[in-house]
């Protein structure tokens, strides 16, 4: 009977210790993803840059990946274990912070702000792979083709424009979807405007008046950065 005990507590044990791995990989990942944020913004500052500030800001990312990697490769949560590429990622997270690192070293503010979204592209390719999409992908997704589709109007590609923009309703309810799952009343609060400003740049997009569009996406990348913020 005391074996019996002995073994249900040991099983009880291990799926504990596997669902505390998972919990706290998702903390952990989040805690990186704030603060690569926090980093950015010192990156992208149109208020002055402090060089040594931002390259210290830097090693602390790449110090928190390197002890994620530690952490986790060899303790793979649940939802990653069947994932070959799960090592890669801490290792493109830190490429990115390389990449940065050199540019700040040279205070090329341009290109390491282009550089920046690398870091969500990781995320993102890192939880599209493996079915765990979060509102911070889905944001960022939605982002990315609303400005792809803004770049193809600024150069008059505007039949690229309307192929484009067809994906983004479907990127859009995953959005919402993600949005109600977090169900945080600040959260939508804030999403309001940025909501209707989305509204009113799809809605210019498919009246082809492109001028208006143009003229909405700046309300929305201006709106964009805080909420985005907030969906971690």
């Amino acid at each position: 009977m005391k074996k019996v005990i002995y073994a249900v507590l040991f099983i009880f044990a291990v799926s504990s210790m596997s669902l505390q791995a998972q919990t706290s990989f998702d903390k952990d990942m989040t805690t990186l993803h704030k603060n690569i944020f926090k980093t950015c913004g010192m990156i992208k500052s149109k208020t002055g840059h402090d060089d040594a500030k931002t390259l210290k800001s830097l090693a602390d990312l790449k110090d928190q990946i390197n002890m994620l990697q530690k952490n986790y490769v060899k303790n793979i949560p649940k939802e990653y274990a069947n994932d070959p590429l799960f090592g890669s990622y801490f290792y493109q997270l830190k490429d990115v912070v390389d990449i940065l690192s050199e540019r700040v070293a040279r205070s090329d503010y341009k290109s390491a702000t282009m550089n920046c979204s690398n870091f969500c592209k990781t995320f993102n390719k890192m939880h599209l792979i493996n079915g765990t999409l979060d509102l911070t992908d889905v944001m960022f997704m939605w982002k990315m083709q609303m400005s792809l589709t803004n770049f193809m109007m600024d150069a008059h590609n505007y039949k690229g424009a309307n192929h484009n923009v067809v994906k983004i309703p479907d990127i859009y309810k995953m959005v919402i979807g993600q949005k109600n799952k977090k169900n945080n009343a600040d959260f939508n609060k804030q999403f309001e405007a940025l909501d209707m400003s989305y509204q009113k740049w799809i809605k210019a997009v498919y009246a082809k008046d492109y001028k208006e569009a143009l003229k909405e996406a700046k309300v929305f990348d201006g709106a964009f950065p805080m909420v985005f913020k907030n969906s971690l």
